[in-house]
C-alpha cells in the first residue's frame, strides 16, 4: 500500500513538473527531502516527453541535473542507456538528453574540451612561443575545461596532459619550462 501511494505521489509530481522529492527509506522511518526551487518547466516537460524513459530514469536524471549524487549501480544503469556521461562523482546528462531538453550549451560546458584538444592547444602554444611554464597553460585552458571540475581538478588535468605529451616525446621539460621536442 505504501509503495502504491509513493508511486502515485511521484507520478503527480512528474505530471505537474514539480521537483521530484528524494526519499530515504529505512526499517524505522521514511525521510523525504523536497527541493526548495522548482526545476525548469521546459526541461521537466521535455524529459517527461521522452517516450522510452521510465519514472525511475526520470527521477535519476533529475538528481543528476541537480548535481546530486547517485549510486554507482544507478550511474552504470544510466550510462548503459546513454542517458549520462562523465565519471563519478562528476556526472552530467548525455548529449542525447541535452539535445531533447535543449541544454546543448550546458552539456558542452560540463563536458568541456577533451584531452586531444587540450594537448593540441599546448603544442600550438609552444610552436608559436617556443617555451612556457604550467601557469601559462592554465591561463589558456582553465576556463575551457569542464565546469563540473573544481579548480584543483582542472589544474591536475592540465598537468596530466603535459605529462602525456612528455611521455609521447612531443614536449620536454627544462626545469619549470616546457619546450617542443626536437625529434
Amino acid at each position: 500500500m505504501l509503495t502504491q501511494i509513493f508511486e502515485h505521489s511521484l507520478i503527480i509530481q512528474k505530471n505537474k513538473f514539480f521537483p521530484l522529492p528524494e526519499y530515504e527509506l529505512s526499517k524505522q522511518s521514511v525521510t523525504v527531502t523536497i527541493e526548495g526551487k522548482v526545476i525548469d518547466v521546459k526541461y521537466a516537460s521535455k524529459l517527461a516527453s521522452m517516450p522510452d524513459l521510465t519514472l525511475e530514469e526520470i527521477m535519476l536524471l533529475d538528481k543528476v541535473q541537480k548535481g546530486k549524487q547517485i549510486t554507482s549501480d544507478d550511474a552504470i544503469f544510466l550510462k548503459r542507456k546513454k542517458l549520462i556521461e562523465g565519471k563519478r562523482p562528476n556526472l552530467y546528462i548525455s548529449s542525447n538528453v541535452a539535445q531533447v531538453t535543449d541544454q546543448k550549451d550546458d552539456y558542452i560546458k560540463l563536458r568541456g574540451i577533451d584531452d586531444t584538444y587540450c594537448q593540441s592547444i599546448i603544442l600550438e602554444y609552444l610552436a608559436k612561443f617556443k617555451s612556457a611554464i604550467r601557469v601559462d597553460f592554465e591561463k589558456i585552458l582553465l576556463d575551457k575545461l569542464p565546469d563540473i571540475l573544481d579548480e584543483n581538478q582542472k589544474k591536475n588535468k592540465i598537468k596530466n596532459n603535459l605529462q602525456a605529451l612528455r611521455k609521447l616525446g612531443k614536449i620536454v621539460p627544462d626545469g619549470r619550462r616546457w619546450h617542443l621536442s626536437k625529434r
